[in-house]
């Protein structure tokens, strides 16, 4: 993958990742012949099919006890395909000198949207993707009907079954192989986005602190065995978890400078108003 995203040319360097995915499938065969058995339960599997309603929606439920964890998850998810969308932006958009939030909204909306059809469905929580927003600056492949093109592919997917299996079947190094080749991509730009404005200590403190409590729920996950239980519902992953603290140490340093200005805009406040 890195070899023919760095020296490819042309369609090698655009479909890099799927060529590493069946390159390591290919060598998985050979290195491991127990990942070419597992294809046999294949046989047994319907090329096509439709959606069938299971017994999981005769009983469905709303638990109390995991609001807080939803709406973090849901500010989290929210806050995330901002800065893909943002980080898209600018990639395809690179004469913009502002941000175009009126798309970004719109985006926003039709992620929302899409997430709660899904949960409807009965499905998994979709969302907007960093590593495939790097992916597509790094091999400078920014059609929007790409997108178009690979949503239908995976919509008739979801009527095929037997290549969904397949999928799911990827060998275990190869699919760890592509985490990290799409990881750098997302971790570039999630960089690049942080240190392109003016860093200041106030950014310095707002990231680090909420970096450090981040990364403690991964490497001390007892350290918040003994907290309140909507303490224990944000530290449980590094993600949520350094969400909602830099939100909030975004406002709490950041107040002298907030205040102020919607004290301006509700008109309690005089002060600037000559500038």
């Amino acid at each position: 993958m890195v070899f023919a995203n760095i020296w490819g040319r042309g369609l090698v360097r655009i479909y890099c990742l799927l060529i590493g995915i069946i390159a390591g499938w290919i060598a998985s065969f050979f290195i491991m012949p127990e990942y070419f058995l597992g294809l046999r339960i294949l046989k047994s599997c319907p090329m096509f099919a439709l959606p069938v309603i299971g017994p999981e929606f005769r009983h469905i439920s709303v638990r109390g006890d995991m609001l807080l964890p939803f709406l973090v998850i849901a500010l989290s998810g929210s806050l995330k395909s901002f800065g893909n969308l943002l980080a898209a932006q600018k990639a395809s958009q690179p004469e913009l000198k502002e941000v175009d939030y009126t798309r970004i909204r719109k985006g926003i909306l039709a992620d929302g949207v899409a997430t709660a059809l899904a949960g409807l469905l009965g499905g998994l929580a979709v969302d907007t993707s960093s590593s495939n927003i790097g992916l597509a600056g790094s091999t400078k492949v920014l059609s929007r009907w790409i997108s178009v093109g690979a949503g239908v592919i995976f919509i008739l997917l979801a009527f095929c079954p037997k290549i969904t299996w397949a999928m799911s079947l990827m060998p275990k190094p190869v699919l760890g192989a592509s985490m990290i080749f799409a990881g750098c991509f997302m971790i570039s730009a999630g960089l690049q986005e942080m240190f392109q404005e003016t860093w200041d200590s106030r950014k310095t403190f707002t990231v680090g602190i909420a970096l450090f409590f981040g990364l403690s729920t991964a490497f001390l996950p007892g350290l918040y065995a003994r907290t309140p239980a909507y303490i224990q519902a944000v530290f449980t992953d590094p993600l949520p978890t350094s969400t909602v603290l830099a939100i909030i140490l975004h406002l709490m340093i950041n107040l002298d400078r907030t205040v102020p200005k919607m004290l301006r805009r509700i008109g309690l406040s005089t002060a600037g108003s000559d500038e």
